[in-house]
C-alpha cells in the first residue's frame, strides 16, 4: 500500500468516525446543542482536523443525516429480502431501532422536531425523505392489498401517511416511557385488524 492511499483509507476512516460522534452528540444534545469541538474531541481529532473533512456544522450535519438515509436503505433493502409481508417489515424495522439503533432512533426524533423550523438545515431534508418514504409505503401497501393481505377499504395513500405516524409515534414513545413498550403486539394487532375479513 503506497502512503498516499494509507493516507485516504486513515481519511475515510476518520470522517467515518466524525459522522458517528457526531450522530451520538447531535441525538444527546440537538443540532444547536451539540459542539464541534466536544465532537472532534470524542475521536481524537482537533477542531481543525474536523473542519478539513467538514467545512461547517452544517456539511457535518447534513453527513449525519445522508448517512443515516444510507443506513435505513440498507436496512430496508435487507428486510424486503428477507421479510415477504408489509407487517413483517413494519415489526422488524421498529425492533431494530429498537435494538440496535437506540441513539440514531433519538437522533432522528430531535432533528425532526427540530427541522420544523423551515430555517433549519435539515428542513428540506426532512420533507424530501417523508415525501419518498410515503411513496414506498404506499407502493408496499398497493402490492399487499394486490396479494390480499391488507384490506382496500382505505386508498395506499391514505393507509402509508397512517403507517409512517404510527411508527414515528411509537419511537417517540418508546424514549419516553421509563418501562420498554411491547411495540410488536401493537404493530401485530394493527396489522391483524387491517387484513381483509370475510363479509
Amino acid at each position: 500500500m503506497t502512503p498516499r492511499a494509507a493516507t485516504t483509507a486513515e481519511g475515510r476512516a476518520t470522517r467515518e468516525e466524525l459522522v458517528r460522534a457526531a450522530m451520538r452528540a447531535f441525538a444527546a444534545h440537538g443540532y444547536r446543542g451539540a459542539s464541534m469541538d466536544t465532537i472532534a474531541a470524542e475521536v481524537g481529532v482537533t477542531r481543525q482536523g474536523l473542519l478539513h473533512h467538514f467545512p461547517s456544522k452544517v456539511k457535518l450535519l447534513l453527513a449525519v443525516i445522508d448517512q443515516h438515509d444510507q443506513d435505513d436503505a440498507e436496512l430496508l433493502a435487507e428486510l424486503r429480502d428477507r421479510h415477504g409481508s408489509l407487517s413483517e417489515i413494519v415489526q422488524a424495522i421498529v425492533r431494530r431501532h429498537a435494538e440496535e439503533r437506540a441513539n440514531v432512533a433519538r437522533l432522528f426524533t430531535v432533528l425532526s422536531a427540530e427541522s420544523v423550523d423551515p430555517g433549519h438545515p435539515a428542513h428540506e431534508w426532512f420533507v424530501d425523505r417523508y415525501r419518498r418514504g410515503r411513496e414506498l409505503v404506499s407502493e408496499w401497501i398497493a402490492s399487499e392489498q394486490a396479494q390480499g393481505r391488507i384490506t382496500t377499504a382505505m386508498a395506499p395513500a391514505q393507509l402509508a401517511i397512517a403507517v409512517m405516524a404510527l411508527m414515528d409515534g411509537l419511537q417517540l414513545a418508546a424514549q419516553l416511557e421509563p418501562e420498554p413498550l411491547d411495540i410488536e403486539r401493537v404493530i401485530a394487532e394493527l396489522m391483524a385488524l387491517l387484513a381483509p375479513h370475510p363479509a
